[in-house]
């Protein structure tokens, strides 16, 4: 077969793979969720609510002293699982076995379900990534080749679960591969249509958040999302730090699943008095968008929430850190519309708190144009709100990497 229609096979397979991959994984995640919380006919958040606060206290152990056992007995038996990041910009010749990163993917789901303030997207990425390497060296491409899909692979993972195929695009080419080179790019584009339509089926098609939004922006808006790009920038910097030196502390050995139980009972008893503060984000942030959360409960949120993603990170379960950053995003959007309109009415506390959430989230992952587009996508504003997301992103970016010249300046 020649090489190009290998590499067409390869693309192809990785899409389809990614897609069936995700949506499996999606299907795990609404079983355990259910299993913990019970009906989610009105949402996880609701659940969560609706649930007796034993409930949670319980759901939480359970599930961390689940996941605790099974990485435990998943480091001991397997070969150590890589990150996509790591694999994509390491020496040549590094790889993700499939077999041990999807049961680490399925014990991410699980911890998600239980309540682990922590992102979904880790898994589909990984599994996805793992996939996408699989196949290429399964065609007979060379390492390159197969980096390049291994990075594919990630971003339609992510593409296949939110439905966000562009985003997914971009995640691959600005955060793993950072080219936009024309193979590249249409690798990376055909692998994340593939992959959200193949999970259509499955997942449905819907826009992740709804946002009570204004038709077009105001010039109010549009300035306080400049103002709020610099406390976005601090808010990222803070809540990337804290993550990786939770996950520096991690413990490994026979002290992994007693201090996820422990790590998670914590988290499951913080969530007596604040049950916003379980699951990855997803829920506080649609209440922030709809304008049914206060502002009391966003500004305990705004502190709590990140202290459970630390908790969770640090007694070593894995996960992402896409949705936690679209919340905290969110509520610092949602606090400082509530300021701002004592300075200059007219801005939406929905509208700026989507910008907020994307300005976050384009300082913790380090990719402006991704949490663009990611979240015009997650909201369906793209006409609406455009401008101002761009506005706090590019604000809070060049304060971000305005911080980070001058840290490394100094002595």
């Amino acid at each position: 077969m020649p090489l190009p229609l290998r590499w067409a096979a390869a693309v192809v397979a990785t899409g389809v793979v990614a897609g069936l991959a995700g949506a499996a994984l999606m299907g795990v995640l609404r079983l355990v969720q259910q299993l913990a919380y019970g009906s989610l006919a009105g949402g996880f958040g609701a659940a969560v609510e609706a649930a007796d606060p034993a409930r949670r206290v319980v759901a939480m152990a359970a599930g961390g002293l689940l996941v605790g056992l099974g990485w435990w007995a998943l480091r001991r038996r397997a070969a150590p699982v890589r990150q996509a990041e790591d694999v994509v910009r390491g020496a040549p010749g590094q790889r993700m076995r499939l077999r041990s990163t999807s049961l680490d993917a399925l014990l991410q789901v699980v911890a998600v379900g239980a309540g682990a303030s922590l992102g979904r997207e880790g898994a589909p990425r990984q599994v996805g990534a793992a996939a996408g390497g699989w196949l290429a060296a399964r065609c007979g491409l060379d390492g390159r080749a197969q980096r390049l899909l291994l990075a594919c692979g990630a971003g339609a993972g992510l593409a296949a679960v939110y439905d966000v195929p562009l985003g997914g695009a971009l995640f691959t080419l600005e955060v793993l591969l950072a080219t936009v080179a024309p193979a590249a790019a249409l690798a990376a584009v055909a692998t994340s249509v593939i992959a959200t339509v193949v999970a259509w089926p499955f997942l449905g098609q819907q826009q992740v958040f709804t946002v009570a939004g204004p038709a077009s922006p105001s010039a109010s808006l549009v300035v306080a999302a400049v103002a709020v790009g610099p406390l976005a920038a601090g808010t990222g910097l803070a809540f990337r730090a804290l993550a990786g030196r939770a996950r520096a502390l991690a413990p490994s050995g026979w002290r992994l699943p007693v201090a996820t139980t422990v790590a998670f009972t914590a988290v499951g008893l913080l969530a007596v008095p604040l049950p916003q503060v379980l699951g990855n984000g997803h829920a506080p942030a649609e209440l922030v968008f709809v304008g049914r959360l206060g502002l009391g409960t966003a500004a305990v949120l705004l502190l709590a929430r990140p202290l459970a993603t630390a908790l969770c990170l640090g007694s070593g379960a894995r996960g992402g850190l896409l949705t936690p950053a679209v919340a905290l995003g969110a509520l610092l959007g949602l606090l400082g519309a509530a300021a701002w309109a004592q300075l200059w009415p007219g801005a939406p506390a929905s509208a700026l708190a989507v910008a907020g959430a994307a300005a976050v989230l384009a300082v913790t992952q380090r990719a402006p144009l991704t949490a663009t587009v990611l979240l015009l996508e997650f909201t369906g504003s793209a006409s609406a709100l455009l401008v101002p997301v761009l506005a706090a992103v590019t604000t809070a970016t060049a304060t971000a990497g305005l911080v980070g010249s001058r840290s490394r300046r100094t002595p």
